[in-house]
């Protein structure tokens, strides 16, 4: 039962960094910023959101299945962050 609430409260915890992401991407005003918040923000609240889903797991080869994809989202994401980035300060300059 205290599993359980814990693994519900860290996934409400990452679902309001997921939408203050969401958030940061429509109202911020440059491409940088919304960047920065979208990349930033989300991998928190992912974060967040696969732990308290692995808090949940029935069982250990779920919980590494939920750590392959929480490693895979982060090193996507930071592999697209850059590449938006470098082709903003591209088509900039």
């Amino acid at each position: 039962m205290l599993i359980e609430g814990i693994s519900i409260v860290l996934i409400l915890v990452g679902s309001f960094f997921l939408l203050t992401g969401s958030i940061g991407l429509i109202r911020l005003r440059d491409s940088y910023s919304r960047l920065h918040a979208l990349t930033k923000a989300d991998m928190l609240g992912f974060g967040f959101v696969v732990l308290g889903t692995m808090l949940s797991a029935g069982s250990l080869g779920e919980v590494l299945k939920l750590f392959i994809v929480w490693a895979l989202v982060a090193l996507y994401s930071s592999i697209v962050g850059y590449a938006i980035a470098n082709s903003k300060r591209r088509r900039d300059a």
